[in-house]
């Protein structure tokens, strides 16, 4: 098992020899089309320059540069820095939407030039979209550049193996794009950050990502600081230890921190080291529809209707006829990659239901909808749907959710509450998804919090009898962030015997707190929904100690996985099995894919 720590001591496969070179992790730069002379230097000797044969001596002829031009060859470093200016003649980018083609380059070369893109294509499919992305038209820039400025050469012969070059360089780009993570989350105006510790599964293989969250310039910044793949046997205090090893190469100590996790994590460990523990909402609520619609517990009910119906929606939603290319895509929006929801193939069927009737009809199959019961699957429908809307606007990436929990909580409990005297296997079903949901779907103090900073909501999704405990709940956080030396969160600090002078002060700041905290609830609510952080910029002088926690909590989010988890566990995955990289290698690179661009 791999410690995948950036900087993390080496273990098991990391012991393995590890391949520096990497002879397939970048194909489009190795494939035989970069062996292209460019152009070759003449020396001040006025040596006679080799001819090479056929047209490759045609191409080098043209690109000759004389000898009173040639130059020393730069650091290796140059190459790979961008051309601040161009020639706007030869070396100006055209789009074929946008413009006509420069016509100077020769057809001949053109057809060259087409050729070799073909046969990157071809050695990597993948490289179909890359070959058109700006970093690849950088690359290609740079060597033409570097040619028109210092004269015919292989690319091969000066530079070598593409792969040991950016290997080579490697450490030198990590350490610079490490000391601007660090620096991005040691400017923290608030001492407080965000942390999802999220596993992501791709078959049977599976690993974690650590994310800090912060706001910074009224949006939310994240960095994704570690990657490991997951040992089943690897427990939640090693877990723990993971995170807390990666996270003190980037904060201090002393920042205030919210974790939010899967449940496979155990929120026992990092509670114990003075911090908040969250369960991502997309998870709990994942395992409340879970623990209802499995088999197991439908067959101890004797729900066999409710089996019946989730076997003919899985097969139907199987089915070529409902395929995404029929009928199109369901949403807009996605869940998130740990949403594996299966009420996913019966919302899809509900969906459609007109479309495939019609479909099958049309295929003289009428008898695979015979069995498809329509009412309950409508009733069912209208109980599951509002669950997966719910993940999907807890899921949001671009805004804060942590602040809609708590009111989601609160909708999903009347809807299952409103059902559950509905006639027949719908109260049964609601019933249990009541239950569920208490269980699963926990509600934490921060999560009432974040609420109240929302001045669209405050206290008004909660019953009045609430209302104290919660303000209580913010007072306290306020004198936390107020003091960073201070290690519960979300608790009332440790009472320290103190000089009369001292204990003053600090019921004067608490008592300005709290009337802080009650000028902002008098305030009438918004009736639109606001931008929170340009809310909370722009009354930061008013509501000084509360915009700090607002900056805080509101870039925490409620769910740990986002969008492109699945494609960065699936390249970590793949390095490590093709031994593309060593380990500590491997981490550099997936660090600077996350936090270079």
């Amino acid at each position: 098992m791999s410690d995948m720590v950036v900087a993390g001591n080496i273990t098991a496969w990391q012991k393995e020899p590890a391949n520096q070179i990497i002879p397939s992790s970048f194909p489009l730069l190795q494939s035989k089309g970069w062996k292209k002379k460019i152009k070759r230097k003449e020396e001040p000797s006025n040596k006679p320059v080799k001819e090479e044969k056929g047209a490759k001596a045609e191409a080098d002829n043209e690109n000759n540069v004389s000898s009173n031009q040639a130059r020393s060859l730069p650091p290796v470093e140059e190459n790979w820095k961008p051309q601040v200016q161009r020639n706007s003649t030869n070396n100006s980018t055209h789009s074929s939407t946008t413009g006509p083609l420069n016509n100077s380059l020769p057809e001949k070369e053109r057809q060259h030039i087409a050729e070799r893109l073909l046969r990157v294509m071809c050695a990597d499919l993948g490289a179909l979209s890359v070959v058109n992305g700006k970093e690849f038209l950088k690359l290609a820039q740079t060597l033409v550049d570097t040619g028109a400025r210092y004269g015919s050469f292989s690319v091969h012969e000066i530079l070598g193996n593409m792969n040991t070059l950016a290997v080579k360089h490697l450490p030198r780009m990590y350490n610079q794009v490490k000391v601007k993570v660090t620096c991005a989350l040691g400017s923290n105006i608030c001492l407080g950050i965000g942390v999802t510790c999220h596993a992501q599964c791709i078959g049977t293989d599976s690993c974690y990502i650590l994310t800090a969250y912060q706001a910074e310039c009224n949006q939310i910044k994240r960095y994704v600081l570690g990657i490991k793949d997951v040992d089943n046997r690897d427990s939640g205090e090693f877990i723990h230890q993971w995170v807390q090893n990666v996270l003190s190469e980037f904060v201090m100590s002393e920042i205030r921190t919210v974790y939010v996790t899967d449940c496979k994590v155990n929120s026992s460990a990092f509670s114990k080291s003075g911090g908040t523990c969250l369960r991502c909402s997309a998870c709990s609520l994942n395992s409340v529809v879970q623990s209802v619609l499995s088999k197991r517990t439908l067959q101890a009910r004797n729900m066999h209707e409710v089996i019946e119906l989730l076997n003919v929606s899985e097969e139907l939603a199987g089915s070529s006829g409902i395929s995404k290319e029929t009928f199109g895509s369901l949403e807009e929006t996605s869940p998130p990659p740990c949403w594996n929801s299966v009420t996913d193939s019966l919302l899809l069927v509900h969906e459609r239901y007109e479309q495939i009737c019609e479909f099958y009809s049309r295929a003289k199959k009428p008898n695979v909808i015979q069995n498809l019961n329509k009412h309950l699957l409508s009733n069912l429908a209208a109980i599951l749907g509002p669950v997966k809307q719910a993940v999907i606007e807890l899921s949001n990436e671009r805004k804060p959710t942590l602040q809609l929990v708590l009111p989601t909580y609160v909708k999903l409990e009347k809807l299952f509450t409103s059902k559950a005297n509905d006639a027949g296997v719908i109260s049964k079903l609601c019933h249990l998804f009541l239950e569920a949901l208490k269980e699963n779907f926990k509600v934490e103090s921060a999560h009432k919090v974040a609420m109240i900073l929302d001045p669209q909501q405050k206290l008004r999704p909660v019953p009045p009898y609430q209302h104290e405990e919660i303000i209580g709940k913010v007072c306290e956080l306020i004198n936390e962030v107020r003091d960073g030396s201070e290690e519960g969160e979300f608790e009332a600090p440790t009472k320290k015997p103190r000089p009369a002078a001292e204990t003053t002060k600090v019921q004067d700041d608490d008592r300005m707190g709290k009337n802080e905290v009650y000028d902002y609830l008098q305030e009438p609510l918004f009736q639109v929904t606001p931008d929170l952080f340009q809310y909370w910029s722009s009354v930061a002088q008013k509501h000084v100690k509360l915009s700090k926690l607002a900056f805080w909590l509101l870039a925490v989010p409620a769910v740990g996985a986002r969008s492109e988890c699945v494609n960065m566990c699936e390249q970590t995955l793949l390095i490590k099995r093709r031994r593309l990289l060593s380990p500590e290698d491997m981490n550099k690179v997936m660090f600077l894919r996350s936090n270079m661009l």
